[in-house]
């Protein structure tokens, strides 16, 4: 008779396979729970893993556009906190040079004066403000300081090439011309009085643009030219108080009215202001040209000293690589008679140093905020808001008044009025506010897109959890079923591994 060992069936009968399956399996549910996740490859996720690739690259390009965002959002911030700055020391200085704020100094500078040389400085700074090796008012050349330092730009190098404080005193050179009277002639003879544009017409200086009068004593003619002349007759007896009106037109377009008023012998009035009547037609002409002469020189001396002033701080700071500032041919200056050429950038400074390339500054950067929504947030230093405030700080900056110089205040309170005009930025003419109001509206697209983006993100990161991750109650309740199953299992084949026909009987 044959006996089987039945205990050793019973044990082969165990499988081995299915204990190192079980164990795999284990080790799997072990590492679901340390790592919450279904799986270690798209693979692993059966049918789920194209829906698992899909949301992953929308969850990529998302933040993507999320950092882009956040990014630029810093830039505007500090871009429009430095316009805001900007604007606000403009305004400033609009209330500092009001109207009698001109006070002697033994240094010839003003209060006024001295704040906004402050202001000049701290422009600079803004506009050259740096963020992680990216400077924001440098257009597409992010990576270059846009603006020169203040020394350079008033000073010059002190070698070959000049700053803004050279091209103001060529300027005002050529614009007082040799004789101080505006690169206009006077004349005449007996009882005429004349007055004349320099031969050449030189495009400096005061230009004639007509002259009128009350009095029956005198004739005007105006010949408007070129060169404009004005010819003036005594053909009778001025009563006191009857005048004679010269009108200029200056370098900057502001226009101005010379009065000069007839009074009698011994009475008050000012040498540049009235002309006394005299005993006879001759006398009288020749009175009225002497006062002519000095209106014409205290004029230049103050207006039109003021406006050379201006034009030269705005040609300085309309200067780029691409377009060097404009210089009065010479030396010497005050003979010049053509018109102003780009100097170079080996005698000139150049203030601006970043992209002046054809464009809107707000397109030299920009945010890709969506696929089909590109947001632009450039900017650059010489857009014509900041070279207005610039070319008025630095104009103000640069200027002395000396207290021994009796023209001083008149000449302060002419450069402080067009101060005021042009930080005033009048219709036409960029304000720092629509600066601000650009920033602004890109700043609210961009957080208008970075809070649709983060909605969607979210939506999708819940959906991708539910298709690649666990929970930990789920795969605990897996591993101790597990456990339980190859525990019995364990203890099933111990006791099947021990039975025997010995035991069995």
């Amino acid at each position: 008779m044959t006996i089987t060992a039945t205990g050793t069936g019973a044990y082969r009968s165990a499988k081995p396979n299915q204990f190192v399956s079980s164990r795999a399996q284990f080790d799997d549910l072990q590492r679901q729970l340390a790592t919450k996740k279904k799986s270690d490859t798209f693979a692993g996720l059966g049918m789920d893993r194209s829906r698992s690739l899909d949301l992953n690259n929308k969850l990529s390009t998302l933040e993507g556009y999320l950092t882009g965002i956040q990014r630029s959002e810093v830039n505007l911030k500090l871009a429009s906190t430095a316009v805001e700055n900007f604007a606000k020391m403009t305004r400033e200085t609009v209330s500092d040079t009001r109207t009698g704020s001109y006070l002697p100094s033994s240094t010839g500078r003003s209060a006024p004066q001295v704040l906004a040389e402050e202001k000049f400085k701290q422009t600079l700074d803004l506009l050259n403000t740096n963020v992680n090796g990216r400077y924001l008012f440098s257009g597409r050349t992010a990576d270059v300081e846009p603006v020169a330092n203040y020394s350079l730009i008033m000073n010059g190098d002190g070698a070959n090439r000049a700053g803004l404080k050279q091209l103001i005193s060529e300027r005002r050179q050529a614009d007082l011309g040799a004789n101080g009277l505006g690169r206009l002639t006077t004349g005449g003879a007996g009882t005429s009085a004349t007055i004349a544009k320099e031969a050449g017409d030189p495009p400096y200086g005061f230009d004639l643009t007509g002259a009128s009068t009350n009095s029956a004593a005198l004739t005007v003619n105006y010949t408007a030219g070129p060169p404009a002349d004005i010819a003036v007759n005594v053909v009778g007896t001025p009563l006191p108080g009857e005048t004679l009106t010269i009108k200029l037109e200056l370098p900057d377009g502001t226009k101005e009215e010379i009065t000069l008023t007839a009074r009698a012998e011994g009475t008050d009035g000012s040498a540049h202001g009235s002309f006394v009547i005299g005993a006879d037609n001759n006398a009288t002409a020749t009175n009225l040209r002497a006062t002519i002469d000095a209106a014409l020189k205290r004029e230049a001396s103050t207006t039109l000293s003021a406006s050379s002033a201006q034009v030269a701080a705005k040609d300085f700071f309309n200067g780029s690589p691409s377009n060097p500032p404009l210089r009065v041919p010479g030396p010497p200056f005050d003979t010049a008679s053509t018109a102003p050429a780009p100097g170079t950038d080996a005698n000139t400074v150049i203030w601006y140093r970043g992209d002046d390339a054809a464009g809107p500054a707000r397109a030299t950067s920009s945010t890709q905020a969506d696929q089909s929504q590109i947001v632009a947030t450039g900017a650059r230093a010489n857009e014509e808001a900041f070279r207005t405030g610039l070319a008025q700080f630095a104009v103000l900056a640069a200027e002395t008044f000396p207290a021994s110089d009796p023209n001083s205040e008149a000449r302060y309170e002419a450069m402080t009025e067009r101060s005021r005009n042009a930080l005033g930025f009048p219709p036409g003419v960029q304000n720092p506010s629509e600066i601000i109001v650009e920033f602004g509206t890109a700043q609210t697209a961009l957080a208008q897109a970075k809070e649709r983006h983060t909605a969607t993100k979210n939506y999708l990161t819940t959906t991708l959890d539910g298709i690649e991750n666990v929970t930990t109650e789920e795969v605990a309740v897996q591993i101790l079923a597990l456990q339980n199953q190859l525990q019995a299992s364990y203890q099933t084949t111990s006791i099947l591994s021990k039975l025997s026909l010995t035991n069995y009987l």
